[in-house]
């Protein structure tokens, strides 16, 4: 059974607040690491959406979060234009910002759309990391 989180969060300087607000409950859904990787990795997306798309207070940024047995998948949507995801390399990540560093190493799938400007990641909810953990123990 899946669960659909729908926000629309107003951009400029406090937008990554509401977003941490807006995902206040996410513990009761999933286990507490992979909340905090989520909200983690919202709080770079959104901050991408008011640093590099521009979106103000008068601008909307889109959250959805769908969770479900396997997945939590998150799409981040703003105003603009959308871009190519980069190569991600940890040396060049400090020039550019850490988000989309962040983006790779954590989720297990990530893109990007355009017309809308979308950023999505996928995380799976049964890791191998901690399926090998359980079967040692």
């Amino acid at each position: 059974m899946g669960r659909q989180l729908t926000f629309e969060l107003a951009g400029g300087p406090y937008a990554v607040t509401a977003a941490r607000l807006a995902l206040s409950e996410l513990e009761e859904m999933v286990d507490e690491a992979q909340a905090f990787d989520v909200r983690l990795l919202v709080s770079e997306l959104v901050t991408n959406s008011v640093k590099h798309a521009d979106a103000g207070p008068d601008e909307s940024i889109a959250l959805n979060l769908t969770i479900d047995d396997e997945t939590i998948r998150c799409e981040v949507r703003d105003g603009g234009p959308g871009f190519e995801p980069p190569e991600i390399q940890e040396q060049e990540a400090g020039d550019r910002g850490w988000g989309l560093f962040f983006v790779e190493q954590i989720a297990d799938r990530w893109g990007v759309r355009r017309d809308p400007a979308i950023v999505w990641f996928e995380i799976r909810r049964a890791r191998e990391d901690a399926v090998e953990q359980q079967t040692a123990a």
